[in-house]
């Protein structure tokens, strides 16, 4: 289910996104839950209580705390979900980069802009991050914060940058075919691990946590390599 909350301090805008949202979803056969805020502080406390959403539609120029204020306080608790600026102006587009705003809803809206919004907003989604179930809640993971998956017994444990774990009921070989960046190497049948924090290599990776990832004995000297490779790309690269 896709989690919407639209923050706005005037009741109409609120409900105008809001239909806009319900007529949108219906026609992608998205099953959605919507929340409506008139103030930025009430989303603030939510989000910290451990909510979630993973889009939040928020109004710039609401009374205060103003919504690109509200922003940057979500980020420094940690939210890493979609954030669209609703706005009459262009004002804040500097301030916007800074909190990871994926765009602007510009008032007064309309049916197309809505859409086009939405189309862009979800294809971000899909493409750079991880859907999973937790609890009854679908949280969208940034690909590029899992450190590794290990398998455990019927589950797997996803372990996310700053020590959040995850419980998967999937079989890891269909985790690996999910996750096809380059930078996750299956290198041992229990593990999957992203190259990109590993930290030291020897029989086993080290990674920046000093979680330690086993690799594959009668592989080692080929996915060692195969990690060499990569670094070697990376550095390349830059």
């Amino acid at each position: 289910m896709l989690r919407v909350a639209i923050c706005d301090d005037s009741a109409l805008e609120r409900d105008i996104l809001a239909d806009f949202l319900s007529h949108y979803c219906n026609a992608h056969a998205i099953d959605y839950s919507c929340k409506m805020y008139d103030s930025g502080e009430p989303l603030y406390y939510e989000l910290g209580d451990g909510g979630w959403f993973d889009i939040i539609l928020l109004d710039i120029l609401m009374d205060p705390p103003l919504g690109i204020d509200v922003a940057r306080r979500l980020r420094e608790i940690g939210y890493k979900g979609t954030i669209v600026f609703c706005t009459a102006a262009l004002d804040f587009a500097p301030d916007s980069f800074e909190v990871g705003a994926s765009g602007y809803l510009l008032k007064p809206y309309t049916p197309e802009t809505f859409e086009r919004t939405m189309h862009r907003v979800l294809s971000d989604i899909v493409e750079n991050t991880y859907a999973i179930k937790n609890r009854s809640q679908v949280l969208h993971i940034p690909r590029e914060e899992i450190m590794y998956v290990e398998s455990h017994n019927s589950q797997c444990i996803l372990h996310q940058a700053g020590q959040k774990t995850y419980t998967l009921y999937k079989k890891l070989g269909e985790i690996e075919q999910e996750l096809t960046a380059p930078c996750f190497l299956r290198c041992h049948q229990s593990f999957l691990v992203n190259m990109n924090y590993v930290k030291a290599v020897d029989k086993d990776f080290i990674l920046t946590n000093d979680d330690v990832v086993l690799i594959r004995k009668k592989n080692l000297k080929e996915l060692r390599q195969i990690y060499f490779d990569y670094r070697k790309q990376i550095h390349n690269r830059y």
